[in-house]
Formats: structure tokens, sequence, C-alpha cells
């Protein structure tokens, strides 16, 4: 058994040109120069991230098992955000600010078994498994929430994250609901009360990641699949979102056909919605007058599926190694290795998410921070490919 720990502190720069603005050329006639868009910050500090870990490797029965396990902790101070909007009256429009602090933790896992080791044959087992939290801990007073534009997608749910939050929450107008979290029907219409205030709606990080791996190895034939899922994700459904607002999805489809009406669960906003006793809301809308509609545009909540568990098979894969010996004989060295090998990818997903694509993303890996994982609008989801190669060594 190996113990191993680490503590580290480092520092992150803020962009070239944050704290004194650049003069460029105007390019009009004549010449001369101007400020550029970007605002100076005299007060910008670079970013702190403090982190440290623990852990332990294990192995045993003659290294047939491996384990590995780490727990670690950070925080990152003064957090440098790009490209912050500002007031056209300080004569720029965007600037470079410290505008918060977070801490993460959590712990990863992984062991992998030899079951069955002979001369000729090999079959390995192998887990993996993580599982991180993290909180914002301070946010300037001035604002109650950060939100990435670039994920703002469908309706009013974002990336958004507020004090005391995770920084992979989802943010959007919430329904209104009593002490109890029951939701409050509008004694009028029959229809939910929405909070005009921006309300966390759900956390994207899911409460566990996990891999699976095996393999079979007999003499110079090796077949391998590897899986990947979650347990416990959040999932923003967009495309069934928008889907239902061009009455395309099988919910509109339903409405449409077998539905004349419908009741909300909830207790009626009638002043009696805090007592012992609320009144149950028993008032039947019409699904096919337009009301739908409604429930497309303004209920957020409606379009957040919670504890979504997934998981698929990534990889299949069969290779056969050309005995060294053959090479040799056959190249007269010139070739030292060669591999042949079959691979299918992304063979099947089996889930209980009702949308498109569980794995959904709406921006790429270049956005950097917590991105747009979590979101299905309009995204496709990785195609079966199959591969037949040959790999050679000289």
């Amino acid at each position: 058994m190996k113990l191993r720990g680490s503590y580290a502190k480092v520092g992150k720069d803020a962009p070239v040109l944050s704290i004194d603005p650049e003069l460029e050329a105007t390019g009009l006639t004549g010449g001369g120069y101007k400020y550029g868009f970007t605002g100076p910050n005299k007060a910008l500090k670079p970013e702190m991230n403090t982190s440290w870990e623990v852990g332990f490797e294990a192995r045993a029965w003659e290294n047939r098992i491996n384990a590995d396990f780490t727990y670690f902790k950070t925080k990152c101070e003064d957090q440098i955000v790009t490209g912050f909007r500002m007031s056209y009256a300080t004569g720029f429009v965007l600037n470079n600010m410290n505008v918060g602090s977070f801490t993460t933790n959590g712990w990863e896992a992984h062991v992998d078994v030899d079951l069955v080791k002979t001369h000729d044959f090999t079959w390995n087992v192998g887990v993996n498994a993580s599982h991180t939290t993290s909180e914002v801990v301070y946010l300037p007073e001035n604002l109650s929430e950060y939100y990435n534009a670039y994920t703002w997608n469908s309706g009013n749910i974002r990336n958004g994250i507020m004090l005391g939050q995770p920084i992979t929450t989802v943010t959007g107008r919430a329904f209104k609901r009593n002490s109890k979290g029951e939701i409050l029907i509008s004694p009028t219409t029959g229809l939910p009360v929405v909070d005009s205030s921006w309300s966390v709606l759900g956390d994207r990080e899911p409460d566990l990641r996990f891999g699976l791996t095996t393999a079979l190895t007999y003499k110079d034939f090796r077949l391998s699949a590897m899986f990947s899922g979650r347990l416990g994700a959040t999932m923003v459904n967009g495309t069934a979102r928008e889907m239902m607002n061009r009455g395309l999805s099988q919910y509109s489809v339903y409405f449409r056909e077998n539905a004349d009406s419908y009741v909300f669960n909830g207790v009626l906003q009638d002043g009696m919605e805090e007592t012992d006793t609320p009144n149950r809301n028993t008032i039947a809308i019409q699904t096919t007058t337009g009301s739908a509609s409604t429930w497309v545009d303004d209920y957020d909540e409606l379009w957040v599926q919670k504890g979504i568990n997934y998981i698929r098979l990534q990889e299949l894969r069969l290779n056969y190694n050309i005995p060294a010996k053959f090479l040799k004989d056959f190249t007269h060295g010139f070739i030292s290795r060669a591999q042949i090998y079959v691979a299918g990818n992304d063979l099947f997903t089996l889930t209980n998410y009702t949308g498109y694509d569980v794995v959904g993303n709406v921006m790429s890996a270049a956005a950097g921070g917590v991105g747009g994982q979590g979101y299905d609008c309009w995204s496709l989801p990785s195609p079966r490919t199959y591969t037949f190669g040959l790999s050679v060594t000289f």
C-alpha cells in the first residue's frame, strides 16, 4: 500500500491589458487613437487556487487486485470573469472583474481485478467512480446571480450560480410554493403561479459518475468493453420543450387527441395555502384551446428532469496481435509489431431519460468553466460507429 498527499497554491493572472486600457488606431481619415471596448480595472487581482488531496494506492494477490482512492478539496478565490458588461456611461462596454469565490470537494475511486489468470487466458474487470460537490462562498453584494448567456437556450433556463449554491446549477423562473413545497395554483385560472425572481431549478452535477471495463485475453486475442454512466443527473429537455411549442412532440399529440382537460397538482393560493388543511386544486384547464403554450413559455420547471440515470457502451473492441516470430520471419524484422482490430463505439444507451440526448451539451470544451453539460437542446447524440483497422510498428 502506498499513501500520498499533496498541497498546492497556484495563481492565474488576468488577460493582457486588463488593468489599463490600450490605445488603438481609429482607422479614420487623418488617423488618431481611441480606447477599445474594454475598460480598465485598477483593483483587479489574480485568481488564486488552493488545493489539497489525500489518497492511497494498493495492490494485492500478486498484483491481480489494483485499487486507488483520492479525496480532494479546492478553493478558487477572486475568480476573474472576462467580458463583463458595463454601463455605457463609463465610456466603455466591457470589463474584467473579480466576481466570486467557490469551493469544490469530492472523491475518486478505482479498482480492477484479474478474476481469472492462467498462462494463456486472463479475465479482468474494472470499476471507477467519482462524486463532486461545490459551493459558491462569495459573490459581490450587488450580484445575486452570475450566469452564462451562451447557455440561455430554453425559455428562462440558464447556467446560473448563486451564493451558497453549487457552481453547476441551472436557474430559471420556478413555481411558487408553500412552506411544505407544494405548488401554488391560481384560484381563477387553475394554472401554477410563477415566481418573478430567479431561482435554482436543479444541479447538473450527478450524484455519481461511474465507468465499467472488462477484458478477455486469450493468447494473441483480446476482447474488451468500456461502459460509462451517471446516477442522479439533471437534464434540461429543451428539445421536447421546443417540439411541444411547435405541436410536434408526443405530449402535444396526446393532449390534442386524447385529453380535453388537465388538472395541475397543487394547492390553491387563496389564503389557506399555509394552513394545515390547504384547498387542493380541482380546476381543470382546457388543453385544446391553446393554453398548453403557456406550459412551454412560462413553466421552466416542467422541462428540468431530475433523477436521470444512464449507462452506455462506449466501446467494444476485438484485437489480434500478429505473433512477433511470424513478423520477424515474414518481414525479416522490417515490421516489429502489427495488430488487426475491429471496434464499435456508442453501440447502445440504457436510460430513464425521456428526451433525445442524455449526454447533451450546448457548448464545446473551449468554453471553459462548467460549460453547457446537461442541456439537451437540439443536440445530436453520438452516432454508432464501426471501425476496422491495421496498426503497424516499424
